[in-house]
């Protein structure tokens, strides 16, 4: 299976830059909701997320969450970025809430290897995208994947 390109990745991501919500549970279904599944895979791909997040939050501070899971609903990766209107608690290590998500989702097999490295990636790049105001203003998704590129690639220089 050929490599996929963190860029690739991003650039495959379903995004919405004005999630409203007042809870956890909200936004992950509205997350979901952006993927192109029928609705009995989107019930089974929430319900995983909900049982993962049950085992300890994602939010991994600085105003990031990054929830994850695998399923046999899908067969390669899916991401979804969710930026709040408003911050929202999300049990994070650091207390505070958060405003930007990304979901992802990958088949309990195979793909393994960029599942671990764009959790990675983000997790690494977390500081610099909480600190990017682009990515927080930008009203255009593509503007946005860019921002995200360019974080991303810088990390690697």
């Amino acid at each position: 299976m050929p490599k996929t390109s963190i860029p690739d990745l991003v650039n495959n991501t379903k995004i919405s830059l004005n999630v409203q919500s007042k809870n956890k549970k909200d936004v992950l279904k509205q997350l979901i909701q952006l993927f192109e599944i029928d609705e009995e895979q989107k019930d089974l791909l929430y319900n995983s997320v909900l049982q993962r997040e049950e085992m300890g939050s994602t939010g991994i501070g600085k105003g990031i969450a990054i929830p994850h899971t695998r399923s046999m609903v899908v067969t390669d990766i899916m991401i979804a970025i969710g930026r709040l209107d408003k911050p929202l608690d999300f049990n994070s290590i650091d207390g505070k809430p958060v405003r930007l998500i990304f979901l992802i989702v990958a088949p309990p097999y195979g793909s393994n290897r960029e599942y671990l490295i764009l959790l990675g990636k983000i997790a690494e790049t977390f500081q610099d995208i909480s600190a990017d105001k682009n990515l927080f203003t930008t009203t255009d998704v593509e503007s946005f994947k860019d921002e995200l590129c360019k974080l991303f690639a810088h990390k690697d220089e």
